[in-house]
């Protein structure tokens, strides 16, 4: 078994990244600043970004998506990126996406918890009064009942087909949780 001696391949004799090193991080900023280009101004604010790359963001928005000069564009923004704290700017980035992730799951469990009120029993409605004490159970009753009889009617009648009630069960949900 030939053993080598890749302390070559790391670095050169002056201590400098390789080109590779060099080329990875060079793309790895690129993609921070797609990532950028995809938050919304209300993100942004709050990111320790420079001035020249905020206008540079900007630019980017202004100019044709699947167009060499959006990559070029990017390019740019990578170069830019070196003069920032990347490593806060991808923190919150992280958060960023983390977070939506929550309120994704969030909202798929209460819509979850909306149909099982709708296709269930009283037993479903009983789990929720214990769940969340501060409800309104007569309210939630009433909403769970005309879900009910909106979800038959649909049923019965798929052309008139009619989700307001549903809604309204959800947005009631949605509520509850957050209070």
């Amino acid at each position: 078994m030939i053993d080598f001696d890749d302390s070559y391949s790391q670095d050169d004799d002056t201590g400098r990244p390789s080109k590779g090193q060099l080329k990875r991080e060079t793309e790895r900023l690129q993609k921070i600043g797609e990532r950028l280009l995809g938050l919304s101004d209300a993100q942004l604010a709050k990111l320790p970004l420079t001035d020249k790359l905020i206008a540079a963001l900007e630019e980017a928005k202004r100019i044709k998506p699947n167009s060499e000069a959006i990559r070029r564009h990017k390019q740019y923004i990578g170069k830019i990126i070196r003069e920032a704290d990347t490593a806060t700017i991808e923190e919150r980035i992280d958060e960023f996406d983390s977070s939506h992730q929550l309120n994704t799951r969030h909202f798929h469990d209460l819509e979850n918890l909306r149909d099982e009120l709708i296709n269930g029993d009283n037993a479903a409605i009983g789990a929720l009064i214990t769940r969340f004490p501060q409800v309104d159970s007569q309210k939630l009753r009433q909403l769970v009942r005309n879900a009910k009889k909106e979800h038959d009617h649909n049923l019965a009648h798929p052309e008139k087909s009619d989700k307001t009630q549903s809604r309204k069960l959800f947005r009631y949900l949605r509520e509850l949780s957050e209070a």
